[in-house]
């Protein structure tokens, strides 16, 4: 029914025992508010029925699997509130449903009613036999409460179970959500998110962008996040809670394309510092990819998708397998991806290289892949077993195999291609454990690994022989142990004091092997980690008084100590203030210490390229700050600087949430403002008015004081540039017949070095509303991401530059609308994408870029085919992705990065695609 849920409505698992001991069981007089929706559940075990009816509700049920075991429910179909539905799968048992703050519907055993011997799950009967003298003893409620507690999700963002983190704005994506966007990887998914800016590390770049050196590093063509814009370092992406290994040529990303759509459950995204709970890297936020641990049955789905104008196709194909039993559970699922290229020939319209036909002499456009070709295999399993009533195990397992093959033409006559692999492998075994007063102990172990294998060869295109050579191996592994202990330390008026404390011990290595060049280096980092939470609640149930319901403080704390940068204490402060119900008002502060990728600290990237000045000045229609220049070379240096520092930052985070129910009616709305500040920020040196690299000789030389001191060297002596060849680490580049002995100039702000400082400001905005009708249930949501301010100052002696609304920056301004409709199994939606206009870059001279909105549709229908048990519950979805195959906005083109004439971190090339999915449970 929902785009995106805020968590802010989530019970407290510190309020069930009270919820256990003193709500009364739902009835429909007293929950007129609830809201009817299309259930369709199939007979089977009540757990799995439980499951499936909160899935397709969007109501949280908690319940004990323990509790349910043996008992089965009917077939349930019709439209219909949580509470009747509940009702219904209820009616041949001794459990009842109570509801609670925030649609919360908790199982329990009626009051007075005995717990009765268990049936086989594959017994016809509904009812239970009598209750034999050891089994018939009254559960007790405080029982019942611990199990509840032991079951409850840990919500990312914080270290107390089943606490929704309410003083930092999370967004939630459910299964359907994902499915029903019309997308076929989580990569694709994640872009599409206001918040996720498009640059960095993606498929849609070969050799980086111009004011990204990180991105330069994706030798596989991998994914990133990247929220707020501040890089795929400033992104924590955990898989069930756990660290994946980082990929690319320096180990600073995760690669989001090596997860599978099928297997997850849930996206959870916090887009607030949480550096408090999980370390340094989680400054801009952390997403959360949680898988399915508790389907029951088997899912087969089949899905095709094919380009309108064009020849790339993709097909995408999973298998799924779960059962559930008493007090466990196993999921597999396997699932298939293989994708065609998208060539420059299939979009003629975007143009490359404008102005630069002649020095590139640009063959075939079918040479230049504007997506890779890309296959992948992945297999997910995961399983929970209680051993006991205090002792429960849970594991999963990812393996991902995904290759990749792109071609383009180079500078030197050439047509290159490139072969890439990337074999990732996660594991993690955890356990939970009752302790006394309904404290809960948390152990946990992970492993995680990623290694990848690059191949580039370069073919003349004159006489077809080989030009060059080369291959780039990389190795990364990251291994944890996490243990902590949450529970209530004690009551106050106002509600449970929750406190958590844990710990961590992690290791951190990768290893980059250039195998043409034969250069390796590796390295290796310790970390170990302390940190705390506590909630404490200062005004709530017990003490409310007109205009202030809720009053409570979230405080909490991580102390780290790495091996090679020291220790670092990062605190977070929360606070949250409900004036009357339904609305919250919440802030936050917090900082983090993040050191620099183990690829950056040991980097064997420093190198430069020669090229004539005489080029460079043609190319981008430039005159030489000096005529004097012209004839001379250029030197661009490459690469990484050496004694990094680690980066630090605060963030502050102001907002409200509110959700209003009337009748058949509901609205849901989330406003959060934020402003983050990095120091030490690792990237290239910022070019005034969002100016690209080539352009800094010109700028310097007009004014001294726009960059730090040896930015830009005009004139280098002999011995000067010896010196600076003799640090690096790869073989310079020589092109176009410059020399060494001709270096009129040495650009140095491509370097990857510690900036001063790196600001933004900005505002989300999230709006949902539903309704019933006797037409259908309606719905319609929005998520919106203004940015106020994003600078970047490169030392204290030095202008801030902004970085919004230029060529490869962000935007100030991005949407996503959806409008949904569903009845009788058949529903409907309709996204609407705006990408707001912009310029080239801050000069009198920029070129505008219009703004882009598309939309995108997306159909599904249940169906049944017959009788067979694999067709009795299909699904048929279509989806429309760019429904008017809008063009991305033209750009000036860059023949030296390869980029076409349109922006790749703010558009797509795709235009309008189609795909038909098939889907079907048994």
């Amino acid at each position: 029914m929902t785009i995106t849920r805020t968590l802010g409505q989530g019970a407290a698992v510190g309020l069930l025992v009270g919820l256990l001991a003193g709500t009364q069981p739902t009835s429909a007089q007293e929950t007129d508010a609830s809201l009817s929706v299309p259930i369709q559940i199939e007979a089977g075990p009540l757990s799995a029925a439980l499951r499936e009816l909160a899935a397709q509700a969007g109501t949280p049920v908690l319940f004990s699997e323990q509790l349910t075991a043996g008992y089965r429910a009917d077939t349930l179909t019709g439209t219909l509130r949580p509470e009747d539905a509940l009702a219904q799968l209820l009616s041949h048992t001794e459990l009842e449903a109570m509801s609670g703050p925030g649609g919360v519907f908790v199982i329990r055993r009626k009051k007075g009613e005995e717990k009765p011997t268990r049936i086989p799950e594959a017994a016809p009967a509904r009812e239970p036999s009598s209750p034999d003298s050891e089994a018939g003893a009254a559960a007790p409620e405080t029982e019942m409460a611990d199990r509840l507690i032991a079951d409850t999700i840990l919500v990312t963002g914080t270290s107390l179970r089943g606490l929704a983190p309410e003083t930092s704005p999370l967004q939630v994506y459910d299964h359907d959500d994902i499915l029903g966007s019309g997308v076929t990887t989580i990569d694709q998914f994640i872009r599409a998110l206001p918040q996720n800016f498009g640059g960095g590390s993606t498929e849609f770049t070969s050799v980086g962008l111009p004011n990204d050196a990180n991105s330069r590093a994706n030798n596989t063509y991998g994914a990133s996040a990247n929220l707020r814009g501040l890089g795929s370092r400033g992104t924590l992406v955990l898989l069930n809670g756990s660290r994946l290994a980082p990929t690319s040529e320096i180990g600073d990303f995760v690669d989001l394309s090596l997860i599978p759509v099928s297997a997850l459950d849930r996206v959870e995204v916090l887009t607030d510092g949480a550096s408090s709970i999980y370390g340094g890297d989680a400054v801009a936020g952390v997403i959360n990819f949680i898988l399915r641990d508790d389907f029951e049955g088997a899912e087969t789905a089949l899905r095709y998708g094919q380009v309108t104008s064009g020849e790339m196709q993709e097909i995408r194909a999973s298998q799924t397998l779960g059962r559930n039993w008493s007090g466990g559970n196993l999921l597999a699922t396997y699932e298939y991806f293989d994708r065609g290229n998208l060539t420059l020939a299939d979009r003629p319209e975007i143009g490359l290289f404008d102005g630069a036909s002649e020095a590139f002499d640009l063959p075939d456009p079918a040479l230049f892949d504007l997506l890779p070709e890309q296959r992948r295999d992945s297999l997910v399993l995961a399983g929970r077993q209680e051993v006991t009533p205090q002792l429960s195990l849970d594991s999963m397992l990812l393996y991902s195999d995904r290759s990749t093959h792109r071609s383009q033409f180079g500078r030197n006559g050439t047509v290159e291609n490139s072969d890439s692999g990337s074999q990732s492998l996660t594991f993690a075994l955890g356990g939970d454990h009752d302790l006394p007063g309904g404290w809960l102990a948390s152990l946990e172990a992970s492993y995680s690994q990623v290694r990848n294998e690059e191949r580039r060869r370069e073919v003349s295109r004159v006489d077809d022989l080989p030009f060059s050579d080369s291959r780039i191996e990389t190795d990364s592994d990251v291994w944890a142990v996490d243990a902590r202990i949450s529970g209530d330390l004690l009551r106050v008026p106002a509600g449970p004091l929750k406190a958590a404390l844990g710990g961590q011990i992690r290791q951190e290595s990768f290893a980059n092997e250039i195998l043409g060049d034969r250069i390796s280096a590796e390295g290796e980092r310790d970390v170990a980690a302390l940190f705390g939470e506590v909630q404490i609640p200062l005004i709530g149930e017990g003490n409310a008084q007109p205009g202030l319901q809720r009053l409570e403080l979230n405080l909490s704390g991580r102390l780290d100590d790495y091996s090679d940068f020291g220790s670092s204490a990062n605190p977070k402060f929360g606070l949250l203030w409900s004036p009357v119900g339904g609305l919250n008002l919440r802030g936050s502060y917090s900082t983090s210490f993040a050191p620099p990728a183990l690829g950056r600290t040991f980097s064997v990237s420093r190198t430069g390229q020669i090229l004539p000045y005489q080029f460079i000045l043609d190319l981008f229609g430039l005159d030489a700050p000096d005529p004097g220049l012209a004839d001379l070379d250029y030197m661009q240096v490459l690469g990484t600087a050496g004694d990094l520092e680690p980066e630090t930052s605060r963030t502050f985070t102001a907002g409200f949430d509110t959700d209003i129910r009337r009748g058949p009616h509901a609205w849901r709305a989330s406003l959060s403002w934020y402003d983050i500040e990095f120091e030490d920020r690792l990237g290239t040196t910022p070019v005034p008015d969002g100016l690209l690299d080539f352009h800094a000789p010109n700028i310097a030389w007009e004014d001294p004081s726009a960059f730090p001191e040896g930015s830009v060297i005009f004139y280098p002596s002999q011995d000067e540039i010896d010196a600076l060849v003799a640090t690096f680490q790869r073989p310079i580049g020589v092109l176009l017949d410059a020399s060494l002995d001709r270096v009129g100039i040495i650009n140095n702000v491509n370097v990857v070095r510690n900036l001063a400082r790196t600001e933004t400001q900005g505002i989300d905005l999230q709006l949902d509303y539903e309704t019933q009708t006797e037409w259908g249930d309606f719905s319609a949501g929005l998520n919106l991401n203004h940015i106020l301010d994003f600078t970047q100052q490169a030392s204290s002696s030095t202008p801030a530059v902004p970085a919004i609304d230029t060529y490869l920056n962000p935007v100030d301004l991005k949407v996503r609308g959806r409008l949904g409709w569903s009845r009788d199994g058949l529903s409907a939606n309709l996204f609407l994408n705006h990408s707001d206009a912009y310029q080239t870059d801050g000069t009198d001279a920029a070129v505008p870029i219009d703004a882009w909105t598309t939309a995108d549709l997306s159909l599904s229908k249940g169906v049944s085919f017959g009788e067979a048990a694999w067709l009795r519950a299909a699904q048929i979805s279509l989806s429309v992705t760019n429904l008017f195959d809008e063009a991305p906005p033209k750009t000036p083109s860059d023949g030296v990065y390869s980029l076409a004439g349109y922006d790749p971190t703010n558009a797509s090339p795709l235009n309008r695609f189609v795909a038909i999915e098939i889907r079907s449970s048994f």
